[in-house]
């Protein structure tokens, strides 16, 4: 066996010899040195730790690098704006352009799409039309939309908040997610990490998408949970320790979606959800003056 070789096979072996006999990642582990049969302990980002004081440990600092780097992401500016594309496609007049523009300016509030639909210049498939244009992406049938019942694999508020539904996860794990007011793509990769898939962004109607979340909001969702309030990262990390122990999760992935930090627990039950916002969580509380 020629060196090569042998520094392959001596990888291959290591590497195999830790994942079956993990160490615990935290630097300050009294047992960091010593190995442990699987089935205990848990991953947090990919990281094994032994114990849940190890993971609290390890969850506290991954939450304060969240909290105290992450800023919430401005809206995408497009090179042709929604007005402009109805305008090329023949959908509204210049004259009407302008009128309902004059409107956003006065009273604000909501998209331009949306007052061209209320003064009656424009339908909404119309838009929806446009707004695949503009965001170079396919547009869901509004059947599609209603007859989709993935909802479950993603929390809701997640969902509201960013107007979105999966709608198709085939077999080679690729996830569509049909959004009705623009795409955003920070979440998709948010999800991808999440769920370890990829994803492709499609357009819907938002009277569909609302129809679903109508429904959707009847329905128990005993994984998922939202924590409102002033929490710094001891408080997330506790909690988080706490419904990990409780749902015996042997993987954490923490993540950020706009204005929630996502925590996402997988293990012996079904996988569940943690919402923390973070809109409340100002910089002076965070750095602690």
């Amino acid at each position: 066996m020629n060196i090569a070789k042998l520094r392959q096979w001596t990888a291959r072996t290591v590497y195999g010899w830790n994942g079956a006999f993990p160490r615990c990642a935290r630097p300050g582990c009294e047992a960091r040195n010593h190995w442990f049969w699987p089935g205990h302990g848990i991953r947090l980002q990919q990281r094994w730790y032994c114990s849940p004081q190890c993971f609290e440990s390890a969850a506290r600092q991954c939450f304060a690098r969240v909290l105290s780097t992450v800023s919430l992401e401005p809206h995408v500016q497009h090179r042709i704006p929604l007005g402009l594309v109805l305008l090329s496609r023949g959908y509204i007049s210049n004259a009407q352009l302008r009128r309902a523009l004059q409107a956003q300016r006065e009273r604000g509030g909501r998209r331009i799409g949306e007052w061209l639909e209320e003064m009656g210049f424009a339908t909404e498939s119309q838009v929806t039309a446009a707004m695949g244009l503009q965001w170079a992406c396919p547009v869901l049938p509004d059947a599609a939309v209603a007859a989709a019942d993935l909802a479950a694999i993603l929390p809701l508020r997640l969902l509201e908040d960013f107007r979105m539904l999966p709608v198709y996860f085939s077999r080679e794990r690729l996830l569509y997610m049909a959004f009705s007011e623009g795409v955003d793509y920070t979440v998709l990769y948010a999800i991808e990490q999440a769920l370890d898939c990829r994803t492709e962004a499609c357009l819907a109607g938002r009277t569909a998408v609302k129809a679903v979340f109508e429904q959707l909001r009847h329905q128990r969702r005993p994984t998922d949970f939202l924590f409102e309030g002033r929490r710094d990262s001891t408080e997330m990390a506790r909690i988080t320790c706490g419904c990990a122990i409780k749902l015996g999760a042997s993987h954490v992935r923490i993540l950020v979606c706009g204005e929630f930090v996502w925590v996402r627990l997988t293990g012996e039950l079904d996988p569940a959800n943690i919402l923390f916002q973070r809109d409340i969580l100002n910089a002076p509380f965070l750095s602690g003056k």
